[in-house]
């Protein structure tokens, strides 16, 4: 049995501890990341393409309970305008949304998820030990090789949060070398948190996500903000394929 099989959509993650930062990135390493794909840079503050680092505690899902980070890029295809609207774009609804996350790395503690990930959306999982520390307002983040050998390592107080609307997300991916659009309901508050400073400190550079965080010149700056879910609600919808 296949997952497509043995998953019944939409697959549901009924409480998720979800941290999701955004920091200004270089255009060029952007713009190679996604050389190939149709899409381009969706969001930019003052002229720089915005990445995504997600931190993320599944404890209650349809696939386990598991760990998972995210790199990703929010994109556009590439016929579509840049400009500030794309901004407002996260608040549209599906039927008008044109920005979508793609993925660049996403490890995650268990090969179940490696597994769902892959066959139901395709994406890019690898199986890499993760810890998480989310105490208050502070975050202690360590991923790890399959030898067990540090590769990053993410900390750093969130600051104080405010309420804002809930936004509901999108992703883009390739199944069999196809364009996948994937629509996420959510269904939790989430909080724009204040002044957080978040750090990146690669510690083995020779790693892909690690090299790939170098060029993309995230390591060394805060994020520009950073939105806050401590008990995500959400459902992934199955993915289609787009021309």
């Amino acid at each position: 049995m296949n997952d497509q099989q043995a998953y019944k959509f939409p697959v549901k993650f009924e409480d998720v501890h979800y941290i999701a930062s955004l920091y200004t990135a270089n255009t060029n390493k952007v713009n190679e990341l996604l050389n190939g794909t149709g899409l381009k840079a969706g969001l930019h503050f003052f002229r720089k393409p915005i990445v995504a680092l997600g931190l993320i505690q599944y404890k209650v899902s349809d696939l386990g309970s598991y760990n998972e980070i995210i790199l990703a890029i929010p994109v556009i295809r590439a016929y579509e305008k840049t400009g500030w609207k794309n901004w407002l774009d996260l608040y549209a609804g599906f039927n008008k949304r044109k920005g979508g996350q793609y993925i660049i790395h996403i490890p995650v503690t268990t090969q179940q998820s490696v597994d769902a990930g892959r066959n139901l959306w395709g994406y890019p999982k690898t199986l890499q030990p993760i810890q998480h520390n989310f105490i208050n307002n502070k975050v202690e983040t360590q991923l790890y090789n399959v030898a067990n050998q540090p590769l990053l390592q993410i900390s750093g107080s969130l600051g104080a949060g405010i309420p804002i609307p809930t936004m509901q997300l999108m992703t883009y991916s390739f199944m069999k070398e196809q364009l996948i659009k994937t629509t996420v309901n959510i269904f939790s508050g989430m909080k724009w948190k204040l002044g957080s400073k978040l750090k990146i400190q690669v510690i083995d550079s020779a790693d892909p996500i690690g090299k790939d965080i170098i060029e993309l010149g995230i390591t060394d700056k805060h994020p520009i903000f950073t939105i806050e879910s401590k008990h995500f609600k959400a459902q992934f919808n199955e993915g289609q394929q787009i021309s």
